[in-house]
């Protein structure tokens, strides 16, 4: 038991505390929000620290354990939170990257300096009470809104009235039709079908997901077989009981703005249907989350628009 607590023990107490902060900070509230710089960015860099003091001196110099322990830290955090119902897998995904590479650079980067200071003040366990520290300061901090926008082109060869057909309302789509991708294995619900209850400027049009998740759609501009708009709000009590919908789509941090099919001819038998969506973000982490926001509706409009091309094309 001690010689796999000197292996380990760091390793276990470290994915705990991370753990723990998680409660904290996304289940009771206590201290910063799941999007903050301090969960994203600060915890990571603890959680890459944690193991290295309850490391051996010799262990400290061994670039194998200074790389190895902090990720597997993280690893078992990542276990411990999808074990306890915490996390759920593309919340784990999301996060991956800078804990992964945060705890990693983090380790090795502050062996020597935690060796130093062991030789002339021993163990500083302060450095569990950072987080709440960083928090108490970016609670004072601004947190921007900013608005980013997907295009997703693609050339169907039909004319655009037949596209139009095929988009103003959807027909519902059968298993055999979409083509699963990572994320939707990981959570992501795929389309339905999408409803239209008239054809004119104001119209309502609902879409529906797997799940039962329903987003109300109001028509702002119609210009037939050229150009449809929308504006989007997901239905409340349609929502998830998934971690990734009860974080993303019931709180204040994303929105769905709108969304747009452009039809441009190339010529008598090809189209441009373009597929444009706009959200926003109001976060400390505008960047890192425009970056999986940006990939999830890429991959969303790219394996929708591969559906109604193949419907078109027939």
């Amino acid at each position: 038991m001690k010689l796999f607590f000197s292996k380990y023990g760091g390793v276990l107490i470290g994915s705990l505390y991370g753990l723990t902060m998680r409660v904290l900070f996304g289940g009771l509230h206590l201290g910063p929000d799941l999007f903050s710089i301090t969960f994203i960015w600060i915890l990571p860099i603890i959680l890459g620290i944690i193991p290295l003091l309850f490391a051996t001196q010799q262990q400290l110099e061994s670039d194998a354990y200074r790389l190895t322990r902090p990720v597997l830290t993280v690893f078992l955090f990542f276990l411990f939170c999808f074990w306890s119902g915490r996390e759920d897998i593309i919340c784990i995904v999301i996060i991956s990257i800078p804990y992964v590479v945060g705890a990693m650079i983090a380790g090795y980067a502050f062996a020597k300096g935690i060796q130093y200071y062991r030789k002339k003040k021993g163990i500083f366990y302060s450095i569990f009470l950072l987080p709440f520290l960083t928090g108490l300061l970016e609670d004072r901090l601004p947190t921007p809104a900013k608005t980013y926008e997907i295009r997703t082109p693609i050339v169907v060869n039909a004319p655009a009235a037949t596209i139009w057909e095929n988009v103003i309302r959807v027909k519902e789509i059968a298993p055999a039709e979409y083509s699963k991708g990572f994320f939707n294995y990981a959570g992501i619900p795929r389309p339905l079908f999408a409803e239209l209850d008239k054809d004119t400027l104001g119209a309502t049009r609902i879409g529906h997901f797997e799940g039962g998740l329903i987003f109300k759609e109001t028509v702002t501009d119609w210009q037939r077989n050229q150009k449809v708009s929308f504006d989007i709000q997901v239905i409340p009590g349609s929502i998830r009981n998934t971690i990734f919908d009860q974080h993303i789509l019931k709180g204040n941090h994303f929105k769905f703005l709108n969304a747009s099919y452009i039809l441009t001819p190339i010529n008598d038998k090809q189209t441009e249907l373009s597929l444009v969506c706009s959200y926003q973000l109001t976060t400390r982490i505008n960047g890192y989350g425009a970056f999986w926001g940006n990939q999830l509706l890429t991959d969303f409009q790219d394996r929708l628009l591969a559906v109604i091309r193949k419907r078109c094309e027939r």
